[in-house]
């Protein structure tokens, strides 16, 4: 038995009290035994931000081990926009689950994928054609955004802004910016990265299309 089970752990979902709560300090008991299995079974450049151990979320709160309430305002990294436990969210997931639960798309394609990407191609911006394929984090994404425009183009280099962060594989820590804390000891990294400047507006004073137009500009002339 985990030391969280020793907790009653309340049920997720939007029911949970929108608000924050304390009933220990932090990290409290639970999460501090928690934390400690963590250290002894996880490497350390596994890192986490807040010394809890979520056992529920719903909304736009977290519930940790010892019964803490907390605001999550990092929203698993921006992925949890509708907040945690959306009853559309949870029944969609179970639906799917009771119809399969994993094939790769590339040996039998299925409805879903296709759906989403239809989804994609329509909502995004410009009236010409588009296709979507999907992957599983940014890094994947901007690897092969890479890719495709090598390929097509035939040529190798690559303009990054200023400041941008891509991701932690290696071409996308390449094009990252900031050496702390992403890239520091983990070079040599892929060639060919340029680097432009982003508009800063609380520094040059433009905003909204000038904005863009400069940073635009920044990259025709790397180009």
């Amino acid at each position: 038995m985990s030391t969280a089970d020793t907790l009653t752990v309340p049920l997720g979902g939007p029911a949970l009290p929108q608000e924050r709560r304390l009933v220990t300090a932090i990290p409290g008991p639970r999460s501090q035994q928690l934390l400690e299995r963590k250290a002894a079974a996880v490497p350390a450049g596994v890192g986490h931000t807040a010394p809890i151990h979520a056992v529920a979320a719903g909304g736009g709160v977290v519930v940790d081990a010892d019964g803490n309430s907390l605001i999550d305002l990092g929203s698993g990294i921006a992925v949890t926009t509708v907040g945690n436990s959306h009853p559309a969210v949870v029944a969609a997931v179970a639906q799917q689950a009771a119809q399969f639960t994993h094939t790769c798309f590339m040996i039998s394609p299925y409805d879903s994928y296709v759906a989403v990407a239809e989804a994609l191609n329509r909502l995004t911006p410009g009236d010409h054609e588009k296709k979507t394929a999907l992957f599983n984090s940014g890094a994947e994404a901007v690897e092969n955004a890479v890719k495709i425009a090598r390929k097509f183009t035939g040529r190798p280099a690559v303009v990054a802004f200023d400041h941008a962060y891509h991701g932690r594989t290696n071409l996308t820590m390449g094009l990252t910016a900031k050496a702390m804390p992403y890239k520091l000891g983990f070079g040599p990294f892929a060639g060919e990265i340029y680097r432009a400047p982003l508009s800063y507006p609380f520094r040059d004073g433009l905003s909204g299309p000038d904005a863009a137009a400069r940073a635009i500009a920044m990259i025709e002339k790397q180009i």
